[in-house]
């Protein structure tokens, strides 16, 4: 992402408007992306064996969630490692997110700290601006996924 010209671009190519709903998003995401992602909830047993950072694997994204945390957090997620997809990378650097917070796993050397720290910054814009657009429609898979 190159600064605000970077970002308008990104949502000009995005071609979401106010209200859409998180399944919409998603959808024009992994187009943009070349990714199919799943957004997937897991109980407390799945939740403690994800692996830290990784968030697509090959041609495939998954988003974690945890079942017991609230719906709004949940939202939340979401919307975060979207904004990282769209901004094409492939880690996060909080994964597993949790309401209680994240682990703080320490990435081997210093270089992969600052690209995880840089990356991270870059997911938050992106994600304060898509969270606008977003509206947890009430559909069927919304409520399976989010309620």
């Amino acid at each position: 992402m190159n600064g605000r010209n970077g970002v308008t671009q990104l949502f000009e190519e995005l071609e979401v408007e106010c209200g859409a709903s998180v399944e919409c998003i998603t959808d024009r995401v992994s187009v943009l992306q070349g990714v199919d992602i799943e957004v997937e909830l897991l109980g407390e047993g799945e939740w403690a064996s994800i692996a830290p950072f990784v968030l697509v694997n090959g041609d495939r994204a998954r988003i974690l969630l945890r079942e017991s945390d609230p719906r709004w957090y949940r939202l939340h997620v979401v919307v975060h490692q979207l904004a990282h997809l769209l901004c094409g990378h492939t880690q996060c650097a909080a994964l597993p997110m949790s309401f209680e917070g994240s682990p703080d796993p320490t990435p081997a050397d210093r270089l992969t700290h600052e690209l995880l720290h840089r990356q991270e910054a870059e997911a938050e814009e992106i994600s304060r601006r898509l969270s606008a657009f977003v509206l947890a429609a009430d559909s069927a898979p919304s409520r399976a996924l989010l309620v």
